[in-house]
């Protein structure tokens, strides 16, 4: 029964190794509804509403649930409802994967999240 039950782990490990090194760059959703990761030098250029799925780095704190959140492409700024945080100890340059709101004011585009998933970090952010 043991050896069953360590080759059936076993076997899990290496589809979920398989899975994640498939889906890299794509949201961490369900098999068959991944949806690509966006860019915030691309954000600039959608409308207002607009959903999207965001992986980088929460550098600071503004206050009054205003973040600031980084990519390799550049930096903007993310309202995060204390709620989404409550269950994540977010430690300054957190590596995240948000879903958010493309929020249009003027000239001025920020975000608005609306699901946060704190991500194991094999290195941190230097940026």
């Amino acid at each position: 029964m043991t050896y069953k039950f360590l080759s059936l782990l076993a076997a899990t490990g290496i589809m979920f190794g398989a899975f994640s090194a498939a889906n890299a760059g794509t949201t961490p959703s369900a098999a068959g509804t991944e949806k690509p990761i966006s860019q915030v030098s691309d954000v600039s250029n959608m409308p207002d509403d607009t959903t999207v799925y965001i992986q980088g780095y929460l550098i600071q704190n503004l206050g009054n649930e205003m973040y600031m959140f980084q990519d390799d492409s550049g930096t903007i700024a993310i309202e995060i409802d204390e709620d989404l945080l409550a269950s994540n100890a977010v430690q300054p340059n957190a590596l995240v994967w948000i879903v958010a709101e493309v929020n249009k004011d003027g000239q001025v585009t920020s975000l608005e999240a609306e699901e946060v998933q704190l991500l194991p970090s094999q290195a941190t952010n230097t940026k």
